[in-house]
């Protein structure tokens, strides 16, 4: 459990202390990770930005239900987002992820840990757009979710700093 909780640190770490010579994850890969945290992503947005947000506001009215929707296609992605956490595990702490890594308990707690991460780097001044945007993309799988998550932080990531500062997605080759 402590390499893990040094795992999740180490995702939150600023990019001058972390970034240094990671090197970029596949982008089924990020998109796994992101698909794996939806429903804990969903219910820590719908928590931070409830007080930003209209009563009438999409996202604190349905983000248990929405949660829940995503759930089965969160544990699907579950073995591709380990890989994912594997390898920022070995850029970031310099050695192999524990095979003893990859148990439910660890699971159970990775989703929760990564939701809340990546849901605190939504700002409050972008909750509207943030409902909007969940709002817009309820009715779809929640593996195309986190497809669409990775194109829109890689469209939005124009400096090339990765989420965070620390997750780089490998930029598709542009072939002739």
């Amino acid at each position: 459990m402590k390499r893990l909780a040094l795992a999740a640190a180490a995702l939150a770490m600023p990019a001058a202390t972390s970034a240094q010579g990671l090197r970029c994850m596949p982008q089924e890969q990020a998109a796994s990770l992101v698909t794996f945290a939806l429903p804990s992503l969903v219910q820590g947005l719908a928590q931070r930005c409830g007080p930003e947000l209209p009563r009438t506001a999409y996202l604190p009215a349905n983000a248990d239900a929405l949660a829940d929707r995503y759930r089965p296609d969160a544990a699907a992605a579950w073995p591709s987002a380990r890989t994912a956490i594997a390898g920022i595990f070995t850029q970031v702490l310099g050695q192999e992820m524990p095979p003893e890594m990859n148990s439910d308990l660890v699971r159970q707690l990775a989703e929760p840990l990564l939701g809340n991460l990546l849901a605190k780097r939504i700002s409050t001044s972008d909750c509207a757009a943030a409902d909007t945007a969940i709002s817009a993309a309820a009715a779809l799988p929640g593996r195309n979710v986190g497809r669409l998550a990775i194109v829109a932080i890689m469209l939005a990531d124009r400096k090339d700093k990765g989420i965070a500062g620390v997750l780089h997605i490998c930029r598709p080759e542009i072939r002739p």
